[in-house]
């Protein structure tokens, strides 16, 4: 009851920000000439109005002349809210089946699992997400956000924040899970370690209704409900901008890139989670090796675990390779 509270009024906090943000007609976009301020490996010209150059947790942000103060206002207190740091003497970690105090500097990387917060990957991850959207915005690069492994939704929630704040109509926000935790393993790849986590089986309800709190669930967010190997082939996503994996495993990891990588626009942002889990680790290195995938992977600022690059080529891609992992009988 009190966790419920305490996120309701966080909650009403950033639909406060929102209903402001809608009084106003200014955009705040990232136009980047260059993905971080240190590694300039994918320079393009934004053609979208004037802009002007500004330093933000890391990035090189470019912010236009229209831009109004209240969209970083609303971005930034949806980020917090989501992760759990807005009322930060409130909220607790959950570890070992118990609760504990939150540390903050775990929380803003992401390095634990939130008791009333409604994400895992923390501020900076959160920051990138942002930016991924912001910067293929600029860049003029078309598609969709999807986000594979959700949780409780909170990752999905704050893009579809970003956007709305952003004023753009075009994008669509889609999440992919089986909304009943993760699938046992179906190759040595893995084991069966994740489908035991009772913590991370989440219903489609649950996440929903998150979505509502924000006064974000509309027609422009949309649910492939299944493990990947079967929900992912028939998801009905033709093109997407940035593309946000989460899925721990070996198996859940090759699923994501087979069945979503070819979708990605060039110019877009792939963007890894679970980098420094081993399986999903083996589970890039594998899939790059076999696509020649040479773009350079990215820490990203402040974080320990993620990465992401930018898609600069299509690839053809080895669906032989592919075909070892699926069962013949899906699950």
């Amino acid at each position: 009851m009190t966790s419920s509270f305490i996120y309701g009024i966080a909650a009403g906090i950033a639909l406060t920000f929102i209903t402001l943000l809608a009084m106003y007609n200014g955009c705040y976009y990232f136009s980047s000439s260059a993905f971080y301020s240190n590694n300039n490996i994918f320079r393009r010209t934004s053609h979208i109005r004037h802009i002007r150059n500004i330093s933000y947790e890391g990035y090189q942000f470019f912010v236009f002349s229209d831009e109004s103060p209240m969209v970083r206002a609303n971005v930034d207190v949806v980020r917090d809210t989501v992760c759990g740091l807005a009322l930060r003497t409130q909220e607790r970690a959950y570890v070992d089946n118990k609760t504990r105090p939150m540390d903050i500097n775990q929380r803003i990387k992401g390095l634990d699992w939130p008791l009333t917060g409604i994400t895992m990957v923390g501020q900076r991850r959160l920051i990138n997400i942002e930016w991924a959207i912001r910067f293929v915005i600029a860049n003029g690069v078309k598609g969709d956000y999807i986000e594979c492994g959700v949780w409780r939704g909170g990752s999905s929630i704050f893009a579809r924040a970003v956007l709305k704040a952003l004023n753009n109509n075009d994008r669509h926000v889609w999440l992919a899970d089986s909304f009943q935790g993760l699938p046992k393993a179906r190759t040595p790849h893995d084991t069966d370690i994740w489908s035991k986590m009772e913590y991370l089986k989440v219903s489609l309800e649950e996440v929903q209704t998150n979505f509502r709190s924000f006064n974000l669930l509309d027609d422009r967010v949309h649910f492939c409900k299944g493990y990947f190997v079967d929900s992912l082939p028939r998801c009905n996503v033709s093109r997407l901008a940035v593309l946000r994996m989460d899925g721990d495993m070996y198996e859940s990891t090759m699923d994501q890139l087979f069945n979503l990588y070819s979708k990605l626009q060039v110019g877009g942002v792939i963007i890894i989670d679970d980098y420094s889990i081993e399986e999903c680790f083996r589970a890039i290195v594998d899939f790059r090796t076999w696509h020649n995938i040479t773009e350079e992977i990215l820490s990203i600022p402040g974080d320990e675990t993620g990465r992401c690059w930018i898609k600069r080529k299509a690839v053809q891609l080895q669906k032989d390779q592919y075909a070892r992992l699926v069962p013949k009988t899906k699950s």
